[in-house]
């Protein structure tokens, strides 16, 4: 795994998330809003990017085959560490969903959500592209990306255990944020801070983990 995404000192992950905040900043003030009305405007193959904006769900089926498969005794010995990782995985990805949604506030690049005053505000219908932070509603929960935090946060996880596998988890990764930007469910920055907030996620997982000892009983 590239080390730059799991350094080991308080230096490199100070330096790994001011350059993804300073990465969502720029997105967020130069390119964000051009971009969205240029995804909107333009005809793309929208059932494969509607099709790559699932990948969160795959992943999540794969955490819950590992969790499951547990069960079984063989599979459990060598496996419980990465179901264990997998859970408390999907718990803080949930929890800083969230929370980070609420405490940004900010609203999407389209309106597709229905309300009884009409439909959300958002850039392409009503060039409105805000944030209000601590705003209440789904009108609000556009910044960070959902599936972006949640793809990532379970891809990075998955990497630690199987390393070699990384173009998979990359390509995933990758295809996510395609996904979301090509159907212009989120604004770039939305997914940047996704990203960043996912690999914050799977770092406190394997801090988590790690304090978490694990012995086989012996058989008596």
């Amino acid at each position: 795994m590239p080390q730059f995404l799991f350094p080991k000192t308080l230096k490199g992950f100070s330096l790994l998330y001011i350059l993804l905040a300073s990465l969502c900043l720029v997105s967020i003030t130069y390119f964000d809003r051009d971009l969205s009305s240029l995804m909107h405007t333009h005809s793309l193959n929208r059932e494969w990017f509607k099709l790559f904006s699932y990948t969160p769900v795959l992943l999540e089926l794969m955490a819950a085959l590992v969790i499951i498969a547990c069960i079984v005794k063989q599979f459990r010995a060598t496996y419980l560490h990465l179901a264990i990782a997998l859970l408390v995985t999907l718990m803080l990805a949930f929890i800083v969903r969230l929370t980070a949604k609420f405490i940004f506030g900010r609203t999407w690049p389209e309106s597709w959500i229905t309300l009884p005053t009409g439909h959300n505000p958002s850039w392409i219908a009503d060039g409105i592209e805000a944030f209000h932070p601590f705003a209440h509603g789904l009108s609000y929960n556009s910044f960070p990306s959902g599936h972006a935090l949640f793809t990532s946060a379970l891809a990075l996880t998955f990497w630690r255990q199987f390393p070699k596998l990384w173009p998979l988890w990359t390509g995933l990764m990758l295809i996510a944020v395609a996904g979301q930007l090509g159907m212009n469910y989120h604004f770039l920055g939305d997914l940047i801070a996704g990203v960043s907030f996912g690999l914050l996620v799977s770092h406190c997982a394997m801090l988590l983990t790690a304090k978490i000892a694990w012995q086989p009983q012996q058989n008596r």
